[in-house]
């Protein structure tokens, strides 16, 4: 082709492929069923997230009489302080992923919320009734001081009430009295109190269980593993992380969500009432030991910016006290905090690339971090300023609201506040000025999100070359709406009052984007429209690289054969003998465009090379395909010009489809999720009802936002999946019955609308429609149309279908163990719905 100045033509030759094999990654050999280590700490790890879900599970089933006779109120009622602020669950202590909504005032017009007011109200007087009837047990539920002196305590339950009597065997009557009743307490109470003695006693042995295994690694028993060489391996220094971290997660949920006067009181009423109460005194001391209350309570002042209406946001209880009852090596804690600090434990990189980004990427080692370093007296936290600016400046440069575990927040500048070298850390961050330049540029952020999903969420802008040609756009605008709404959501929890008021800042009049000027104004609303559209964006994108992959090499197949057609389509035209083609034969562009084809039609999907040989080869041709053009007489013709130019789209189309793989999808999935705000979203219902209320095209966002949710379900089970342990199904089907029952409370507002609607229609009917007689002269024909009526008539009926048709939509979805049918929602609402119109 030299001869007649064309461009070589790329060979397809052995050496290129004999020299670049394909890379294989070798199976981590740490998690192999026969390797002892990693099936251990595994085993350890997956017992942890089982605690913890056994301690949710029955903080919410707590006996009324330990709430009384530990001074705890059952139920205060929902807070109307502030819509960030929820409703709390026995005193503000006890944690539920997913609550009820708080009830609206009764002068606002009725929504899903304010239909089951009656509901609640019932609620509330049984839990009186019941709270009330519990009081008769309370002289026999002791807490620790019983121990001290139990024959004392023990004969004030014989004297109980004596007071009241005046016979000479009043005495042993009320002593009977008493016995029966402890009695009847044991019968209906007893299996309970198994229950929490044994979630206890499971703690227990996990914090023996974790202190064996690191003596195990100190003393050689795994052979060749040790502390430090578990911390070399990917997956071992993972788990070893986990491990620590959930032993302190576990301590401070217990904590948060089973005070200590509820543990005392439980404990000795096993002792006292199980047959198994007068067992090996070692045990009492263990248990008595872990469970004994710290003598700290949340405060209960309901101020905007204070702990006591949040009921999922942790309140400081000196954790390093709490830490020292059972505490763990301290080699051991020093190796976990130093790999945290230095090391990418889970390499998720790829999902937030760019350094400006890093704080997100290691927000789970921050959450980790944060709990591990009360280990040790907490003594980083006292002591070592160098050390706390070296994780202020990695971890928490731009954010001081983190993520504990399971929605749980901790505000660093209350909680580190009584450490020296950490509060001396933070506040080199935490400047006014500084608050106020990361408020202003999460709002612009916010307000730059909310145009490009409009952008991207157009109707019919989404097709399959659109995602492959922007696909790193598309994912860097998930990355920002992840990072503004992760920002926004954490930090309008903050209970430091002065950062507060300048997160929550509110504007004079609400808009629908973010005010991007004066105060910089973001309130929950805007949090919600940037959390329903990104949540619509990753649905759609999902969906789409999903079906990517599994016809991308028909997608390269057709590609490559339209491009080699292409070939030689040109071959045939520069023969010259084409009808109505007004060129002359030219030999050599003939063979060149030929050669082409062939060389186009030799790229195979599955070749054996490695990816980047491929692309490599795909590079040439289109560098070939450039390089041809300048040939004057390829030039000179348009239509040539356009065919080569169509041709270099395709190869271009097959490189980028065979770079599509399995990781995009992970990268989306780490990139959008919300494990730390699933406590967080019940404060955003009542906004949904009121977008929903006002445009039903809002429905058509709700499969998006369930899934996102559903998706931070994985967390607490990944690990109990690797285990194939038999708990998963108990501990998946508790968050996702909470999940389901947030799904639900969110739906409620549909047959809320769709029924007030109905009502509306209902009225206009038999009303406002005069009714036609059966003659009508011509000049009152315009009085009788009422073209009004009619169009609100058609409005309504419009809106009717959108809900329906939003609603019918939404695919069935598998949350966790439990299968979510929208259509079975939607008629058993409207059922509801009628059973309440009608009574």
């Amino acid at each position: 082709f030299a001869r007649h100045g064309l461009p070589s033509i790329p060979q397809q030759n052995s050496t290129m492929s004999s020299s670049s094999s394909q890379s294989t990654s070798s199976t981590n050999s740490f998690l192999a069923p026969a390797n002892l280590c990693g099936q251990t700490l595994l085993q350890l790890v997956g017992e942890g997230h089982t605690i913890l879900a056994s301690i949710k599970i029955l903080s919410e089933r707590i006996p009324p009489a330990f709430l009384v006779a530990a001074g705890i109120p059952q139920n205060n009622g929902p807070s109307n302080n502030n819509d960030n602020e929820q409703s709390n669950n026995s005193g503000g202590m006890f944690l539920n992923l997913f609550g009820k909504e708080e009830r609206r005032s009764s002068n606002k017009p009725p929504t899903a919320s304010s239909s089951s007011t009656n509901n609640i109200l019932d609620d509330n007087q049984k839990s009186s009734c019941d709270m009330e009837d519990a009081k008769k047990y309370t002289p026999f539920l002791f807490d620790f001081s019983y121990l001290h002196n139990p024959e004392e305590f023990e004969a004030t339950l014989t004297n109980h009430d004596s007071t009241t009597t005046t016979t000479d065997g009043g005495n042993n009557n009320a002593a009977e009295d008493m016995a029966d009743l402890e009695r009847e307490f044991a019968i209906n109470h007893l299996p309970t109190i198994q229950e929490y003695y044994t979630l206890f006693t499971s703690i227990y042995n996990y914090q023996s269980e974790l202190n064996r295994f690191s003596s195990d690694l100190t003393k050689g028993y795994f052979i060749q593993y040790t502390v430090e060489s578990v911390l070399l391996d990917q997956e071992g220094r993972a788990l070893l992380c986990e491990a620590v971290w959930l032993y302190g997660v576990i301590l401070i949920v217990l904590e948060r969500l089973l005070p200590g006067p509820i543990r005392e009181r439980l404990i000795i009423a096993h002792f006292r009432l199980s047959n198994e109460g007068g067992g090996d005194i070692s045990t009492i001391e263990s248990m008595c030991k872990l469970c004994k209350g710290t003598g700290i309570h949340p405060p209960q002042s309901t101020n905007s910016a204070s702990f006591g209406q949040h009921v999922s946001h942790k309140y400081p209880m000196e954790e390093e006290r709490l830490f020292a009852r059972y505490p763990l090596p301290v080699d051991l804690v020093r190796n976990v905090v130093g790999c945290l600090i230095s090391d990418d434990v889970y390499r998720q990189s790829s999902a937030f690339p760019n350094v400006d980004q890093r704080s997100i990427r290691l927000s789970r080692q921050a959450s980790m971090l944060y709990v591990v370093l009360f280990f040790d007296n907490a003594v980083v936290l006292r002591e070592e300023e160098a050390r706390l600016r070296e994780i202020v400046d990695k971890y928490f440069y731009d954010n001081w609201v983190v993520h504990v575990y399971a929605g749980m927040t901790a505000d660093l500048s209350i909680e580190w506040k009584r450490f020296r070298a950490a509060k001396a850390a933070l506040d080199n961050v935490l400047e006014v000025e500084n608050v106020k330049k990361m408020h202003i540029q999460n709002a612009k952020l916010i307000g730059q999100c909310m145009a490009e999903l409009r952008a991207y969420l157009t109707m019919g802008i989404l097709t399959d070359s659109f995602v492959l040609d922007n696909r790193h756009d598309l994912l860097n605008c998930l990355r920002k709406c992840n990072i503004a709404v992760r920002w926004r959501i954490l930090h309008r929890r903050t209970t430091n009052a002065v950062y507060h008021g300048i997160v929550c800042a509110t504007a004079s009049e609400v808009t629908a984007d973010p005010k991007l000027q004066g105060d910089f104004a973001v309130n929950d609303t805007h949090v919600v429209s940037l959390l329903l559209l990104s949540s619509q964006l990753e649905m759609q994108l999902k969906h789409i690289f999903t079906q990517l992959l599994e016809k991308k090499e028909s997608i390269w197949i057709n590609c490559r054969a339209k491009a080699s057609g292409m070939m030689e389509d040109l071959a045939q035209y520069f023969e010259g003998d084409v009808t109505l083609a007004r060129v002359s034969r030219h030999d050599g562009l003939i063979d060149w465009f030929t050669s082409m084809a062939s060389e186009i039609r030799d790229l195979a999907y599955e070749s054996g090379d490695h990816f980047t040989v491929t692309g490599r080869k795909i590079q040439l041709c289109v560098q070939a395909l450039e390089d041809v053009e300048q040939y004057d007489l390829v030039d000179r013709d348009v239509q040539v010009k356009t065919f080569l130019q169509e041709s270099r789209e395709l190869l271009l189309q097959m490189a980028r489809a065979v770079g599509i793989n399995e990781s995009i999808t992970q990268d989306i999935k780490f990139i959008s999720d919300i494990s730390y705000g699933v406590e967080s979203m019940k404060s955003y219902v009542k906004i949904i009802h009121s977008r929903i209320s006002k445009d039903p095209s809002n429905v058509n966002l709700l499969q998006g936002f369930f899934l996102k949710l559903s998706n931070s379900l994985d967390g607490p089970v990944v690990r109990l999946k690797q285990l194939k342990s038999p708990e998963v199904e108990r501990v998946t089907g508790y968050y996702s019955s909470q999940l389901v029952a947030f799904v639900r409370n969110v739906l409620e507002i549909v047959p809320v609308s769709v029924f007030g609607i109905l009502v509306q229609i209902s009225d206009i009917f038999e009303r406002r429609l005069q009714r036609l007689p059966l003659k009508i002269q011509g000049d009152k024909l315009g009085a009788y149309a009422q073209l009004g009526e009619r169009y609100k008539l058609s409005m309504m009926a419009h809106e009717l279908s959108i809900f329906a048709d939003g609603v019918l939509s939404m695919d069935n979805s598998i949350i966790g163990g439990i299968e979510i049918n929208p259509r079975k929602l939607l008629d058993e609402g409207l059922r509801k719905e009628m059973v309440r119109h009608v009574s």
